[in-house]
């Protein structure tokens, strides 16, 4: 019993993987993707752990700008989680007896749909075009697969943003039917989520609907667009044809903190304590309210908010919360029964020390204390918000302005795009940018 307890100890150590993170964090504050990459590569992450770290090592590639090697990690990311969907009787039964982080890391829903969506933004910013379709559809069927599989009412049971990528994607291919109804469900999904999430329906996606449903023939879901979001006049699909367009995606902050929340209490009546962990997320400030880019005063725009992940993480783990506190509870009394067993046996059988007992009910309840953990694994270089502007311009070379303002409108950051543009073509452009004055994990 005694060789177990302390085994216990060694198994789950003192601290999860996602709580050695502080100096990726900070060099992230001081925009230096290349050295945040080179510190989180220091850490070793246990092999349950192996998704997380490559869905972290994925975005810091992405955000240094080495896009081939952030698919790579990503690809492997996905691969690897498909074999870990069905989680092994093993895994289940060192969750319910030690903690729930012992369990290997497949991520949330919302991080599952993430790593496609990221992947396809990663090949359209490499000009593959076709790879990215692939990923529109495994979004869908994705999506689709988990809203089959709920059996309650959970916050996040579809991605607005995800679908509106996979929209431009399709439109982006030619195939405008599947661009509709991607759009469709995009708006749909926006509607349903608004209260939940906070995220209003984008402006490019109005325009986008009102094109394609013009474009396919559909006079009244067209009329019904312009009625319902009161829009006049819009681009066409064929004007859009005859100019270039660039799409851009800001990706600002970080995914919230997830902490730990544990008691630790002595009860009277035995002398054993007891210990219960459980997870909190500890949102960060978002300072970032849009971004502004600019050919020229009259070719100009703004981003709309897309996706705020601060808020789904927070959502999501809200509603899994009962779960999970179940689960804590359990452990906790099965914890307290095993040292309250080792507490009355007798060291030798019947003529073994008294004093044998208890010491061993302290090492099982002390084993106990040490091993219950909340499990703070999350994506953490997930941004807070993702913000989208669609920009089309007539075919040419641009130096675009490209500006960053927080919510008082002052410009947080600037910076330049420089692309050529030729017609009927798409150009995709990413920003990932983190304020100075991050809150890092202590």
């Amino acid at each position: 019993m005694a060789c177990a307890a302390a085994g216990l100890v060694a198994l789950c150590g003192c601290a999860t993987f996602s709580e050695t993170i502080q100096s990726t964090e900070r060099s992230l504050a001081q925009q230096q993707p290349k050295l945040a990459l080179t510190e989180y590569e220091k850490l070793h992450a246990p092999d349950h752990d192996r998704v997380l770290f490559l869905m972290n090592r994925g975005m810091l590639l992405r955000m240094a700008g080495d896009y081939a090697a952030s698919t790579r990690d990503l690809e492997q990311a996905k691969n690897l989680i498909e074999e870990l969907r069905a989680v092994s009787i093993r895994e289940q039964a060192l969750s319910l007896t030690i903690n729930d982080a012992t369990k290997s890391f497949i991520g949330e829903d919302f991080e599952r749909v993430m790593v496609n969506t990221y992947l396809a933004l990663n090949y359209l910013e490499q000009g593959k075009l076709d790879e990215a379709r692939v990923e529109a559809l495994q979004v869908d069927l994705l999506l689709r697969d988990e809203e089959q599989k709920v059996t309650i009412v959970k916050p996040y049971a579809e991605d607005a943003f995800a679908r509106y990528l996979t929209g431009i994607v399709y439109e982006d291919e030619g195939e405008w039917s599947d661009a509709m109804i991607a759009y469709r469900k995009a708006y749909e999904a926006y509607q349903k989520q608004i209260e939940a999430f906070g995220v209003e329906i984008p402006e490019t996606l109005k325009h986008d609907l009102i094109r394609l449903a013009d474009r396919m023939g559909l006079t009244d879901e067209a009329r019904k667009y312009r009625r319902e979001l009161k829009i006049k006049d819009t681009m066409s699909e064929a004007q859009l044809l005859e100019s270039g367009e660039i799409i851009l995606t800001v990706h600002a902050g970080l995914a919230p903190l997830k902490r730990e929340n544990a008691a630790t209490v002595l009860n009277p009546a035995t002398g054993r304590f007891l210990r219960i962990a459980l997870p909190q997320y500890h949102t960060r400030a978002q300072p970032l309210a849009y971004a502004s880019l600019e050919a020229d005063p009259s070719h100009s725009v703004k981003t709309s908010r897309v996706e705020n992940i601060d808020t789904i993480a927070v959502k999501t783990l809200d509603a899994e919360m009962p779960g999970i506190t179940a689960r804590a509870i359990a452990r906790m009394a099965l914890k307290d029964a095993a040292a309250k067993a080792a507490s009355s046996s007798r060291s030798g059988g019947s003529g073994g020390s008294s004093a044998a007992g208890p010491l061993l009910g302290l090492a099982v309840n002390m084993a106990a204390i040490l091993t219950e953990r909340a499990d703070t694994r999350s994506w953490f270089t997930l941004p807070g918000e993702i913000h989208l502007a669609r920009l089309a311009l007539p075919p040419g070379d641009y130096n675009l302005k490209l500006e960053l303002h927080g919510r008082d409108d002052h410009v947080l950051d600037s910076g330049e795009i420089k692309v050529t543009l030729r017609k009927g073509e798409k150009k995709y452009f990413s920003r990932h940018w983190i304020p100075t004055n991050l809150e890092v994990r202590p």
